[in-house]
């Protein structure tokens, strides 16, 4: 493929992601906020941003025309969009997705923490997250997810500092290699997107 055929599929990405986003009631709307505050941003991320659109598109059963039409949703687009296309890693972005799959559902709009979720997926690494795979969302005790074993132990305290676990700071007897701990609430809504 030489410059020119590259030049023209980077140009088309937005213009086929305006005729997504017109196409469909109240998205237009998200879409056109979306490109007055992020215009060069988005110049510069078509294939992202075309992407999103798509994930749209392709959902109809999560991206209704009332939710569409719904003010915070139209909000929370503009907001996990402009996050969204400054993702460099293509994992964090596919968690995104489901996030943004789980922000779409009517009875999230109030109490979901879209905010918070990407916060803490930009804040977590490759390593933290692949950890937190190993977690068993499931247990309500304290618990050791990595026994005998203080190499993960960086990782756990990240997820620990970013709300998904807490640890048990009471006291125990003998040398303990890794730390004590079970998944908050908070932890269990957020792990459930990444799987």
């Amino acid at each position: 493929m030489d410059e020119k055929d590259k030049q023209i599929i980077k140009d088309s990405a937005l213009v086929i992601a305006d005729q997504i986003a017109s196409a469909l009631p109240g998205l237009n709307i998200a879409w056109g906020l979306s490109k007055a505050l992020y215009g060069a941003g988005l110049k510069l991320r078509e294939q992202r941003a075309l992407e999103w659109v798509e994930m749209v598109r392709d959902n109809p059963s999560a991206f209704t025309e009332s939710i569409l039409q719904d003010v915070k949703f139209q909000d929370g687009f503009v907001y996990a969009l402009e996050r969204y296309i400054r993702e460099k890693s293509e994992n964090k972005r596919a968690a995104m997705r489901a996030i943004f799959l789980g922000f779409a559902q009517p009875s999230n709009q109030d109490r979901f923490e879209l905010e918070r979720m990407y916060h803490v997926l930009s804040i977590l690494s490759l390593q933290d997250m692949t950890v937190l795979k190993n977690v068993d969302a499931t247990r309500i005790d304290f618990h050791q997810v990595y026994e005998q074993t203080a190499d993960k132990n960086e990782n756990i305290y990240n997820l620990v500092n970013a709300g998904i676990l807490i640890s048990d700071y009471s006291s125990r007897i003998g040398p303990i290699a890794a730390p004590f701990i079970k998944v908050t609430e908070f932890g269990k809504d957020f792990i459930k997107f990444l799987k």
